[in-house]
């Protein structure tokens, strides 16, 4: 009997045993059994519950030769750092072929063949904000950077907190526009942001914070509909006016979430913005989206995550759209679709090539959930300016 009584907490123990063998085997089996993921994976975390990629960027440089760039975050991330990959036959290979400390969540453009990554920047200096805003140059297609040491060097935001993601560069009419969040610290809701616009010449010396025009800040009213506002796009109005399209948070709002966005629009000085109106009918407005101009149909065309009815995810539609206007959207195309919210295609970036649509996207792939993404892939949109939902992508697969 005592022999017995000392012999439970062993079979506990045995059982219990039992059943972590049992579950592991069975998170492997999940993870060897696992579809591939759609396109061409550049990058791919090797720890799917501790360590994520996010914020891809791509640009394509005079010689034909694709750079793109990702972060990570994460509880196995150490520190902010992007990842710098090369491919010199237009996506079907990556090399990786640098990285930089301290700085994440930035976009690539070029002027000519100079190179320049602007994304958000943790100094760590004392007595300086450690969220700010940097600048960097490559002149070797991304292989060497220079590094934000102070304002004259790189160092473009710094005297309050802010917040940037890869949203698109303009180069318009002589100057080159981007859009970055300020931290509100008084603002109730997420996203916590005031939205503002930073400018230069194109010929300037753009590591050089005096070459900056910073437009005023516009706040979010708490009397608003919807949360807030964040990840604002540049574009050039059809009248060649610059606004600037964001991103609106109305996961909680009436009617539906997943199709709203706001519209500023910005004096031709830079010095001066002003909220216009919310957009209504903007398929995936609450999700990161990048609008790009086509010179060919005249039309202006994103990648967004569409919320379509009884839809189980946030992130797991991927559709082409565009307007004519900015103000009117309409689906052209399903990208990527999947029935499990689990799986996000998200933060997609793009350029056009010829008659077809080159992206790098940030995708959450069976892995611990959907934001929380596994692996960056590139792919192409065929033939996009005769794109239809005839044409529309069939679901992803299931596990196997």
């Amino acid at each position: 009997m005592w022999n017995n009584f000392h012999a439970v907490p062993f079979l506990f123990l045995f059982m219990f045993s039992s059943f972590l063998m049992t579950s592991t085997l069975f998170s492997a089996s999940r993870r060897e059994n696992t579809p591939p993921p759609p396109g061409i994976v550049i990058a791919a975390s090797p720890d799917w519950e501790k360590l994520f990629y996010g914020t891809p960027s791509m640009e394509i440089m005079e010689d034909g030769t694709y750079v793109f760039t990702h972060d990570w975050f994460g509880p196995a991330s150490k520190g902010e750092r992007t990842f710098v990959y090369q491919s010199t036959d237009q996506g079907k290979s990556w090399t990786k072929v640098s990285e930089f400390p301290d700085q994440k969540s930035g976009s690539l453009f070029r002027l000519g063949n100079t190179l320049y990554h602007i994304g958000f920047y943790r100094p760590g200096k004392k007595g300086m904000s450690n969220e700010c805003i940097a600048i960097r140059r490559s002149d070797d297609m991304g292989r060497t950077w220079t590094h934000p040491v102070d304002s004259r060097n790189g160092l473009l935001c710094s005297d309050d907190r802010y917040y940037s993601d890869p949203v698109p560069v303009l180069v318009h009419d002589g100057r080159v526009y981007w859009q970055i969040d300020r931290v509100n610290p008084e603002k109730k809701n997420w996203p916590p942001y005031d939205t503002l616009v930073i400018s230069a010449p194109d010929d300037s010396d753009l590591l050089n914070a005096s070459n900056w025009t910073r437009s005023n800040d516009v706040k979010w009213d708490e009397n608003w509909p919807y949360r807030g506002w964040l990840e604002g796009n540049c574009v050039k109005q059809p009248d060649g006016n610059v606004s600037v399209l964001l991103r609106v948070e109305d996961w909680h709002c009436p009617g539906g979430p997943g199709k709203h966005a706001a519209r500023i629009d910005l004096s031709k000085d830079g010095r001066k913005q002003e909220f216009v109106k919310f957009l209504n009918q903007f398929p995936g407005g609450h999700s990161k989206f990048c609008i790009r101009f086509d010179e060919v149909s005249r039309k202006y065309w994103a990648l967004t995550n569409w919320i379509q009815p009884n839809q189980k995810g946030a992130r797991n539609t991927l559709a082409l759209v565009c307007s004519d206007d900015l103000d009117q959207w309409e689906v052209r195309q399903i990208v990527y679709q999947h029935p499990d919210g689990i799986n996000g295609f998200q933060y997609v970036d793009w350029r056009f090539v010829g008659n077809d649509i080159h992206f790098v996207c940030r995708l959450g792939w069976f892995g611990k959930n959907m934001h929380d993404s596994n692996y960056m892939i590139f792919d192409t949109v065929k033939d996009f300016r005769n794109s239809s939902r005839e044409k529309d992508a069939p679901p992803l697969g299931h596990l196997k």
